[in-house]
């Protein structure tokens, strides 16, 4: 039966390679996409945005050619990846479990919705995922057998973790937990955890540089983002729960909270009780902390999309465990037909785009339709207006996540941003100067009447208006402004 399992999982992970890589040339890049992509157009030690991995693995595929193909190439073989581990981890930690408790957990990961497209379009929690579940595996190993080569395989671990996103902590916290409710101190008695956490520093060096050169500008950025809860509403708490249970799947979301008290009421063996432990503690800190950082609407979906992905382990055995009882059976499948029918229908509309048919879906393509044509007009109108007055105007947007598309297919043309706030664009491109000269786009719904636009200290006149549609619907309206220093 194991072989089986292990047969049908492999069946899983190719069959969604293999669309994923389909798919992947013929949809314009989304507003993540492009902005990481655009990191690796901009080598560096860190960014504002994230620590480097994303940038530095798309690096990989340059040589390839850089276009979407190639950029999605990236989250599908991560996106694998991590189904493969999941499969593997779970029989590692519960080698007496379930026979089919590997293929159970490559079946959460890939019925998840927000995973699915997680493993199309590449964000950092994709390699978070990938290091997080490599250090459950080494965790164990090294509980059981306290070994010099498990601390130092995890101190590079939890180092690239640390490359990927700044959340990488909550996996040593885990860690850290787990030791200490199963061995007390002693474990820090030997100079392994002190070799591994010396590892990681090393490793991470480069995101702590880049920080230090900036004002710490990218952690207390994400600090103010992730934690500071200004304003807490139970609403918006509970909005998040209710979305995290449609976008992991029903049936993820019911095991593990079922497995959580199935091991606190010590209903799961003994000799599993560690492993359920461990998993516990590496995902549920980071859960809890989205969940409370959801009381001010701060949260997006893919943020504890670690916490899902290492429960995965512990969800499969439970559900195993449970398989004999009728509703779970009823939970699973349900929950699967509605996790693979919103997955067919968004992979079906992307292929497709009959937006005639689901005009609903017009909001949700706004960012992947048209910005490739606004990208073109604009750098036409800049050599028009430089051709005309002598000046040397650049792209400006009013938005980064407009502005990671126009960077992306104006590039290598300099895109700076009129808002307040700092973003990635300031390091790259700098802030506008009181005396230059920009060519503003914008994707609003209608033009001022009068074609005077004034934003930040610019002024702004309209020279010209597109649309961007698709099957008969109009989806973008995009605006060309000549913007210079207000009198």
């Amino acid at each position: 039966m194991q072989e089986r399992g292990r047969v049908a999982s492999w069946g899983i992970i190719t069959v969604v390679l293999l669309i994923h890589l389909i798919m992947a040339s013929g949809v314009p890049l989304g507003v993540d996409e492009a902005h990481y992509a655009l990191y690796a157009l901009h080598p560096a030690l860190s960014y504002f945005d994230h620590p480097p991995m994303v940038g530095w693995l798309q690096l990989l595929v340059a040589p390839l050619g850089y276009d979407e193909f190639t950029v999605r190439l990236v989250p599908g073989i991560l996106y694998a990846l991590s189904s493969y581990l999941a499969f593997r981890v779970s029989r590692i930690l519960f080698p007496d479990g379930p026979a089919w408790i590997g293929l159970m957990a490559v079946f959460l990961i890939n019925t998840a919705p927000i995973l699915q497209l997680m493993g199309w379009g590449l964000v950092p929690d994709l390699p978070l995922m990938v290091f997080g579940l490599l250090s459950l595996e080494l965790i164990y190993r090294i509980h059981h057998d306290n070994c010099l080569p498990y601390w130092l395989a995890l101190g590079m671990v939890f180092g690239l973790a640390g490359l990927s996103k700044y959340t990488a902590v909550f996996l040593p916290l885990g860690m850290v937990l787990f030791m200490i409710q199963h061995q007390g101190l002693r474990w820090l008695r030997q100079a392994g955890p002190w070799l591994a956490a010396l590892i990681a520093l090393v490793l991470i060096s480069p995101v702590l540089i880049w920080n230090a050169d900036n004002d710490w500008a990218s952690l207390a950025y994400q600090f103010n983002r992730g934690v500071g809860v200004e304003e807490w509403s139970l609403k918006e708490a509970l909005v998040m729960q209710l979305a995290q249970m449609l976008l992991y799947s029903i049936l993820a979301y019911v095991a593990a909270i079922a497995a959580i008290f199935s091991l606190i009421r010590k209903r799961i063996p003994e000799h599993d009780r560690a492993s359920s432990w461990l998993i516990i503690w590496t995902a549920v800190p980071l859960l809890a902390v989205t969940s409370w950082s959801a009381g001010d609407g701060t949260v997006l979906p893919n943020w504890p999309a670690l916490g899902w992905t290492l429960l995965a382990p512990l969800s499969a055995y439970w559900i195993c465990r449970g398989w004999s009882r009728l509703w779970v059976k009823g939970l699973a499948v349900f929950s699967s037909i509605l996790s693979l029918g919103l997955i067919g229908f968004v992979f079906f509309f992307l292929a497709f785009m009959p937006l005639s048919t689901f005009p609903f879906m017009t909001s949700a393509i706004k960012d992947l339709v048209g910005w490739k044509a606004a990208a073109e007009q604009a750098q036409l109108l800049k050599q028009k207006w430089q051709k005309e007055e002598g000046v040397e105007p650049v792209l400006m947007v009013d938005n980064w996540t407009k502005a990671s598309r126009i960077a992306w297919y104006a590039y290598p043309e300099p895109v700076q941003l009129l808002t307040d706030r700092l973003t990635q664009f300031d390091f790259w491109h700098g802030k506008p100067e009181s005396g230059s000269y920009g060519l503003l786009v914008r994707d609003k719904k209608s033009a001022p009447e009068n074609g005077l636009l004034r934003v930040q200290n610019f002024s702004c006149i309209l020279v010209d208006e597109t649309e961007s549609g698709l099957d008969t619907v109009t989806v973008n309206r995009f605006q060309f402004y000549r913007c210079q220093a207000a009198q």
